[in-house]
């Protein structure tokens, strides 16, 4: 299962949801604070952000992810808000995955999934 860091700006609301991606063998690290920056913990296979409330700041946490060349290749989930804060998120963040609540666990398990392997064919030298 996959390392999930979780950025959420209401605590209760935080453990709830983290609680539900734990039931499934998710390990998840929760931030749960508007001040600060976050810590990513090593080693983190997706960060989770929740737009459900300030989404401002959720795009703060997201840039603050892609700041760092390393962090970059880490999939980043938005995950809830409205159509016209998703339309800017697609526009500055296009390889991000944009999802609802009920969605989530499916995104995230196609985004650690390890990638598939062709079979090796045998050449022919005739």
């Amino acid at each position: 299962m996959a390392a999930v860091f979780y950025v959420h700006w209401d605590e209760g609301e935080a453990s709830e949801h983290a609680a539900a991606l734990k039931a499934i063998g998710h390990r998840v690290t929760v931030h749960a604070t508007r001040d600060g920056t976050p810590r990513l913990p090593d080693p983190t296979d997706v960060v989770v952000i929740s737009l459900e409330h300030l989404p401002s700041h959720g795009r703060a946490i997201a840039e603050w992810v892609w700041q760092a060349k390393r962090r970059r290749a880490i999939p980043i989930v938005f995950v809830g808000g409205t159509a016209d804060k998703l339309a800017k998120l697609r526009e500055r963040f296009p390889t991000a995955e944009l999802c609802a609540r009920a969605e989530l666990s499916a995104v995230i398990a196609r985004l650690t999934a390890p990638p598939l392997r062709r079979p090796r064919t045998p050449r022919s030298d005739a």
